[in-house]
């Protein structure tokens, strides 16, 4: 199609839809190829397309030029954003260079970008000079030399939120030996000087630092103000012994649709770069600091703030994962709510054993004599061994189907993350849960125990009914939702 499109270009009839069609077509490398032999070096046509009375030509022009990746053009297309009047353009110009070799025209970009920064835009304008500011930002990335900032006030007093769901929360305050514990509904709020013991439990799932304001109004430029005037840069210098600049992203979760919360994430965001005096950057992708607004009933937003600076070591065996496996703060929970039911020096089995996280996990808060772990894929058995040498654990892993294998002696306990349903129809699904405790009754000793993570509640049910060898000794429900169960069972005499 390239060459079509280029031909239709020639006659001039219908420019804007030419350049669109060309500008798709070149996402796919082959295509810039087939265009840049159709050129044979000569960018006329393309460049007095810069100079178009119409604007969107104009625009659509210079991106085509662009995914050329031809450093010849880098001055005339700077030479055209310059004179652009049409604000909405500029940032299609700046697109163009991106990939381009831009080192002639550097001083000239930044003193664009400090211009836009001490800008105060007309509120008409203020979307077309977010859109240039950020592709400046991308252009000149690498010069603006941003010192990353690490997290080292440990010995420092914080209020922190440890997120748990809802429902068990306690066991995360229970493993916090220092500083005041409230309940909160969604997790524990903690006030200590003692950060760092905290930051090796395992079952919180993300720690979030609030701030001194509790509530945000919806609207961009009150709420920016709002968080200009908390304690937010005091706590950042605080936590990093800083007082330079930090790059954060804001993180909206609201009730909003999808278009007005993006728009009200990026007016807040650039209402706060100048509300702080450039204290903080705003940034889609080298952020730092998560600065999340969360809407509560009320329709106010609870501002609370993640910082990435933080290294958190407690699974950093985890070097391995598959979009399958389950979390590892899900794992420590599971075995902390399985642990009157664990036993010291255990044979331990773990059929569907994916990238090892639940075996490793077992072991972490009771300590087996002999693991083993079995996985139909290969790649998760090879994930798993580098996590558990990486955990520094002994675990032996078989890549192999559960329902071939074979041991010479029974094991004390079987821990696993059920695999979900995936292809299989439900009448499938019901087989192998069916075959899954035939197996196990054969694999598992007498007084042995199941310790299941299921989101297929009914099918476990229908086996209890149906298999006297087995009991239910503890049901848990692992989500808000209702989606997931864990289930301990034993098996009989």
């Amino acid at each position: 199609m390239v060459q079509e499109w280029y031909e239709s270009l020639k006659t001039g009839k219908d420019l804007r839809k030419d350049l669109i069609g060309l500008k798709q077509e070149l996402k796919e490398k082959s295509a810039k190829q087939e265009l840049l032999e159709l050129l044979q070096g000569d960018y006329d046509l393309l460049l007095e397309l810069l100079g178009h009375s119409e604007p969107k030509v104009r625009g659509n022009a210079a991106l085509v030029l662009g995914r050329l990746e031809q450093d010849e053009l880098v001055q005339p297309l700077y030479e055209a954003y310059e004179r652009e009047d049409r604000l909405f353009l500029k940032s299609d110009y700046l697109s163009a260079l991106l990939e381009l070799d831009i080192s002639a025209c550097k001083p000239k970009l930044k003193a664009r970008l400090q211009e836009l920064e001490h800008m105060q835009p007309k509120p008409e304008e203020e979307k077309h000079i977010r859109e240039e500011l950020k592709v400046l930002r991308m252009l000149l990335q690498s010069e603006q030399n941003h010192r990353k900032h690490r997290f080292q006030g440990y010995d420092k007093t914080y209020e922190i939120i440890l997120t748990t769901g809802k429902q068990y929360q306690q066991i995360t305050a229970d493993q916090v030996k220092n500083g005041q514990v409230t309940i909160l509904k969604s997790g524990v709020r903690v006030i200590t000087s003692h950060i760092k013991p905290i930051l090796d439990i395992p079952t919180y799932r993300e720690i979030l630092f609030p701030l001194n304001i509790r509530r945000l109004e919806q609207e961009p430029r009150l709420a920016a103000k709002a968080l200009a005037e908390s304690n937010l840069l005091e706590l950042l210098e605080k936590a990093h012994q800083a007082e330079d600049a930090f790059y954060f992203r804001l993180g909206v979760q609201s009730r909003m649709p999808l278009d007005k919360r993006s728009d009200f994430a990026k007016k807040c965001a650039f209402a706060l770069e100048q509300e702080t005096g450039r204290r903080l950057y705003n940034s889609t992708s080298n952020y730092e600091v998560e600065i999340r607004l969360a809407e509560g009933k009320e329709g106010t937003f609870l501002p609370l703030i993640k910082m990435y600076t933080i290294r958190e070591k407690r699974f950093s065996y985890r070097r391995h994962s598959l979009p399958v496996s389950i979390r590892p703060e899900q794992a420590a929970l599971i075995v902390r709510l399985a642990a009157p039911y664990l036993k010291e020096q255990a044979q331990i089995l773990d059929p569907f054993c994916g990238v090892g996280t639940m075996l490793i996990e077992r072991d972490r808060l009771c300590s087996a004599r002999v693991m083993y772990g079995i996985d139909i894929y290969g790649e998760a058995i090879a994930g798993a061994r580098e996590n558990t040498k990486s955990a520094g654990r002994q675990i032996n892993y078989i890549h192999r189907d559960f329902f071939s294998f074979q041991h010479e002696y029974l094991f004390d306990e079987i821990i696993t993350n059920m695999p979900d349903r995936g292809q299989r129809t439900r009448e499938e699904h019901d087989r192998f849960y069916g075959e899954f405790f035939e197996k196990a009754e054969e694999v598992l000793a007498d007084r042995g125990k199941m310790i299941l993570y299921s989101n297929e509640k009914n099918y476990i049910k229908k086996q209890m009914r149906l298999r006297k060898k087995f009991t239910l000794l503890q049901e848990y429900s692992m989500d808000e939702k209702g989606i997931y169960d864990l289930f301990i069972i034993g098996k009989r005499d």
